[in-house]
């Protein structure tokens, strides 16, 4: 039967000891070879982006061909990642903070992160952090992450892997509601109604049963935008582009010719279509920095069109701005940035961070809960809160006043007791708190002249916060400017 706790949780009967979800290249036979995926994109037309099936197929095949749709993939999984991240565990009575169960998290954590077993010869797991870029990518990608969390036989978390979306379908469970994932694609649909499997969809609408990726809507603009682009390279190498024109004088190469030749059309005609080659072949294959010598038997120049030329500053401009809309990314990390002032860039660089902190969400959820299924299976009754740090594209030396400010406020609440001190030491990355430190929860030490003024310390001197601060008054006015 399952074991019921005090606080109503029900851990399953029985957990699954290896991995049931299947990876790419997961189908293969034992030591059978595992074929390279990799083509030479930059040799197809983006008409084959048009060609694929799905939404999510479309995005995977563009990363490798529209530099501009790889550039805002890229860009918003680097800076969603940055800033690290932090977890910490609650019991479930009472979601008070829980140093035994924080500290069993940091333990499944390492055992992902760290190869513990060196007789099984190469370790095939990703670092914690190339996990967390890799779940990134896949919410950019597809709108959901999906992973199954791996245990051992003696039921330790081992690895987390991270199943790819669109190998999923659900499963209704009847009128009753509800529903279930599982694996197709692979032979026979893999059932994955498993405790140790996560998903998580992201912007998922309420009439929908699947979620759609956030770059879905920048497909249309990303083919009209590298469509164009294709149709002016077109335009300006067959207009804009002089062309070298090699004219042979027949009259002269002929009279070159033996009489035998001249006198007999077809083997004449054969000469000629042999010259016409020969003079072809080698400017074909001539060098710019090549000289070009002949005799008088041909003739050069150059051909230029007189033609009009066409203006397509305006429809590249709203083309750009279209794509860049779509792809959710501004238009100066895209490199698209025509005009506009800097002060338009910093707020578009605002309005980009929170994007990408919109992408952290399925990846906070999942982990959550599979940090808390693994610490619970160590017979801990606690939750796990994983959460990323705020972005922040300051330099490091400059977010010391930051630091300051949160040193300030966490040593303030241990002081007035609204923390204890367990929790403070984790908060300040000193967990666990050393053995024979001072008690300090609830006794005030940081009334009066103690401890550090965080009000002197401003947030906003370096140039960046300067050019983010409102101009909003110190003051409200009357008797507050005494």
């Amino acid at each position: 039967m399952a074991t019921k706790k005090s606080s109503g949780v029900v851990l399953p009967n029985k957990i699954v000891n290896k991995a049931m979800a299947v990876p790419p290249g997961g189908s293969l036979e034992n030591g059978q070879t595992i074929p390279k995926d990799h083509r030479i994109e930059v040799n197809e037309a983006y008409s084959y982006v048009r060609q694929r099936n799905t939404v999510i197929d479309a995005v995977r095949a563009g990363t490798a061909r529209d530099g501009t749709l790889s550039a805002a993939i890229y860009s918003l999984v680097e800076v969603a990642k940055s800033g690290g991240y932090r977890f910490k565990a609650f019991n479930t009575a009472d979601h008070q903070f829980s140093l035994e169960g924080s500290v069993a998290a940091m333990g499944v954590l390492s055992r992902i992160d760290t190869v513990y077993d060196y007789t099984k010869g190469f370790a095939d797991k990703l670092s914690f952090d190339m996990l967390l870029e890799q779940m990134l990518g896949e919410v950019v990608a597809t709108g959901a992450l999906a992973a199954e969390l791996v245990l051992t036989k003696e039921r330790f978390p081992d690895r987390i892997n991270v199943i790819a979306y669109e190998t999923l379908e659900w499963v209704s469970r009847g009128p009753k509601g509800g529903r279930f994932p599982q694996q197709i694609g692979q032979g026979d649909p893999i059932k994955l109604d498993l405790a140790t499997f996560f998903l998580c969809e992201s912007h998922r609408h309420a009439v929908k049963a699947y979620t759609d990726s956030m770059m879905a809507a920048a497909m249309s603009s990303s083919q009209q935008f590298n469509g164009f682009v294709e149709e002016m390279r077109r335009t300006v190498r067959r207009q804009a582009q002089p062309r070298l024109v090699a004219s042979l004088i027949t009259e002269t190469i002929q009279e070159a010719m033996p009489a035998e030749i001249k006198n007999d059309p077809e083997k004449l005609q054969k000469a000629m279509d042999s010259q016409l080659d020969k003079i072809k072949t080698l400017l074909d294959t001539l060098n710019p920095e090549d000289a070009l010598v002949a005799y008088d038997l041909v003739k050069f120049d150059l051909l230029k069109s007189e033609g009009e030329k066409s203006d397509y500053v305006t429809m590249l401009n709203a083309l750009s701005g279209q794509l860049a809309t779509a792809l959710k990314t501004s238009p100066s990390i895209l490199g698209l940035r025509i005009t506009g002032s800097q002060s338009l860039s910093n707020t578009e660089s605002l309005i980009f961070l929170k994007t990408a902190k919109s992408i952290r969400g399925p990846v906070e959820e999942v982990m959550s809960r599979a940090l808390t299924l693994a610490v619970r299976l160590y017979g801990i009754d606690v939750y796990v809160d994983f959460k990323f740090e705020e972005i922040n594209l300051r330099p490091e030396d400059e977010l010391e006043a930051f630091k300051n400010m949160k040193q300030t406020r966490i040593l303030t609440q241990v002081s007035e007791g609204f923390i204890t001190d367990e929790e403070a030491c984790w908060d300040l990355n000193f967990s666990p708190r050393p053995a024979g430190a001072p008690k300090l929860f609830g006794t005030g030490f940081m009334r009066g002249n103690g401890g550090i003024d965080a009000s002197k310390a401003s947030p906003n001197n370096d140039p960046m916060g300067r050019s983010l601060q409102s101009d909003q008054p110190d003051s409200a006015g009357g008797k507050d400017n005494a």
